[in-house]
């Protein structure tokens, strides 16, 4: 995973400078929905816990695979609940142990999580065709879209559900799901807070090409999207000594947030070595559950 982000920063060119945010108002999504398509989901239970119900589900994604994902059911609540989707990182899974725990946080506190394995990761991962090269961005372009496709469809599927409240989705993204997640969330209304770990600016890579009557460039990067994001609650969460996704990448997208943004820093490296990670994301648990139920309580 080191190498994969070091040769990402080696092929950054200097063209398009990431701390110029274009306005809010003035981009399109630069990834495909479409929420009219089948999701055809499928549901076998799993072993849960004493506070939730564990579900396997699949659906229909972006690109006309099927999507797996864990749906973690609270049994402390009923009715319409909040629901969060909970992102894993580059070279990760819904598996992994930070996600797991975020999730069975959530539904401890009575908020619907579901964990999905992003494109060519877990149990999506095509052991006949090669990896993901960050020396060829036109690669890494198509797969980040194929993530905002897939979050999009993964909050249709919540949608869906009789013992989902709509109006109360969130996101939380780790990483590469934080960065994905932003451009993502910052284009889909539904996502009404979200909590970013780890994510930053891509200092410029994956800057798509103008097309044919647009007066702006397309761009991928996060921080050329978070302002659109605003004013809904956005939490954002990084480490003094990330060696991954540099501090000064991360403070180019704090800087590009707008109102309803918050920051918060630790003093740990991306794994959050040191340093009380339960702590931390019972702290997220905890601020998704009350800005969810916050928001409808402004509704009404």
């Amino acid at each position: 995973m080191v190498a994969m982000i070091i040769a990402m920063f080696a092929a950054i060119g200097p063209a398009f400078p990431a701390d110029k945010a274009e306005p809010a108002g003035q981009t399109k999504a630069p990834f495909r929905s479409d929420h009219a398509a089948p999701l055809a989901p499928e549901e076998k239970p799993m072993d849960g816990g004493e506070k939730f119900t564990k579900l396997l589900v699949t659906f229909n994604g972006i690109a006309g695979d099927r999507v797996p994902g864990h749906l973690y059911l609270p049994k402390t609540s009923s009715g319409r609940r909040s629901a969060v989707l909970v992102q894993h990182g580059i070279g990760d899974k819904k598996r992994a142990t930070y996600i797991v725990a975020t999730c069975e946080r959530l539904a401890a506190l009575g908020v619907i999580a579901l964990a999905i394995d992003a494109p060519n990761r877990g149990d999506r991962a095509a052991k006949d065709q090669p990896g993901i090269s960050f020396l060829n961005p036109a690669s890494v372009q198509k797969w980040f879209q194929q993530h905002c496709g897939d979050y999009s469809r993964a909050l249709d599927y919540l949608a869906t559900r009789a013992d989902v409240a709509p109006e109360r989705l969130g996101y939380v993204g780790f990483s590469w799901g934080a960065i994905t997640g932003i451009t993502f969330a910052a284009h889909d209304e539904r996502v009404r807070v979200m909590t970013s770990i780890g994510g930053g600016s891509l200092a410029g890579y994956l800057a798509l090409p103008a097309k044919a009557g647009e007066k702006l460039s397309a761009s991928l990067d996060p921080a050329d999207h978070i302002a659109h994001y605003a004013p809904r609650p956005l939490l954002l969460i990084n480490s003094t000594k990330d060696q991954l996704v540099l501090p000064p990448l991360a403070r180019v997208l704090h800087k590009a947030a707008g109102p309803g943004s918050e920051i918060k820093w630790y003093e740990t490296d991306h794994f959050f070595n040191g340093i009380d990670r339960d702590a931390v994301l019972q702290s997220v648990a905890e601020y998704m559950k009350a800005k969810l139920e916050a928001t409808t309580a402004k509704a009404k």
